[in-house]
C-alpha cells in the first residue's frame, strides 16, 4: 500500500508573500517541511503541489535546483491538485500536508500516517481535536475518497482548502480522529506560518534550538516555550485565519 505526500505550496499568499522561500538558517521553509516529511519514512514519494501561475516561478526554479519532485496545477483549485498528483504516482492514500509549517516533526507525520493506516479510515487528522500546537497539521486521505470529492457540490473554499468539506460533512465519510496526549506543556502554541510575527517566531526558534543542524523535535520546542515563556508574546496577537466565521 503506497501512501503518497503532497505538500501545498504558493508563493502568491496575501498574509506573507513569498513564505514558501524564506530562509530559516541557510534552508527555507519549503525545504524544511519536504524534508521533514521524507524523515517521517512512511511514503512513497514527497511531492510539492504548487500552481501554473507566474508567481511560482520562483518556487519551481528552487525545487527544481533542490532535485524536489513537484507538480503544478491549478491555482485555487488546490483539490484538483492533489487529485492531479494520484495521476501521476501511484498511491492508495495521500497525505495532506502545507508549506507554511516548518517546525513539524516527522514522527507527528508518522503517528498520524500509521494511526490512518491501521484502522482503515477513509479520512484522518491531528486537527479535529487538536492536541498539540498549530504547525504540525496532518491529514491523510484515502485516494477514492478525494476523488469522490468532486462528485459533491463543493464551494470555491472546498476547492481551495481540500478537505474542508470532508470536515463539514463528517457523517458522509469514515473519519478518525488521531488524539494522542504528548503531554506537553505548551498545547496551544501557534508554529505554522502566516504572518511576520509567526517568522519571527520560527527564527528565534530555530536561532536557540540549532534546527539547522537537527530534525525537528515537539518536545525540545516545548521546552524551549517553557523555559522562555516570552517567546509566545512573539506571535500571540495574531489570530488564525477564519473560514465562515470558524478556525478549521
Amino acid at each position: 500500500m503506497k501512501t503518497l505526500c503532497g505538500i501545498q505550496a504558493r508563493m502568491s499568499s496575501a498574509r506573507l508573500p513569498g513564505k514558501s522561500l524564506l530562509p530559516l538558517n541557510g534552508e527555507t521553509v519549503i525545504k524544511r517541511v519536504h524534508d521533514s516529511a521524507k524523515l517521517s519514512d512512511v511514503f512513497y514519494e514527497v511531492v510539492v503541489l504548487t500552481s501554473i501561475d507566474k508567481t511560482d516561478d520562483e518556487l519551481c526554479n528552487y525545487l527544481e535546483g533542490q532535485n524536489i519532485k513537484f507538480i503544478r496545477g491549478s491555482l485555487n483549485n488546490v483539490l484538483s491538485r492533489f487529485i492531479d498528483a494520484t495521476k501521476v504516482y501511484e498511491c492508495s492514500n495521500v497525505v495532506r500536508l502545507t508549506g507554511d509549517n516548518p517546525l513539524i516533526d516527522s514522527n507527528v507525520i508518522k503517528d498520524v500516517v500509521d494511526y490512518h493506516l491501521e484502522n482503515n479510515f477513509e479520512y484522518t487528522s491531528n486537527i479535529v481535536k487538536r492536541l498539540i500546537p498549530r504547525g504540525n497539521d496532518v491529514e491523510c486521505i484515502k485516494k477514492e475518497a478525494l476523488i469522490k470529492l468532486n462528485s459533491y457540490k463543493l464551494m470555491d473554499e472546498d476547492l481551495e482548502h481540500v478537505t474542508l468539506y470532508i470536515r463539514k460533512n463528517p457523517n458522509l465519510f469514515r473519519l478518525g480522529s488521531f488524539e494522542k496526549n504528548y503531554n506537553l506543556n505548551n498545547k496551544n502554541l501557534r508554529l505554522t506560518l502566516d504572518y511576520v510575527e509567526d517568522y519571527k517566531l520560527i527564527i528565534e526558534i530555530y536561532d536557540k534550538l540549532n534546527l539547522s543542524n537537527d530534525q525537528n523535535n515537539l518536545y525540545e520546542i516545548d521546552k524551549l516555550f517553557t523555559n522562555n515563556p516570552y517567546l509566545k508574546k512573539i506571535n500571540l496577537e495574531v489570530s488564525q485565519t477564519q473560514i465562515n466565521e470558524k478556525s478549521w
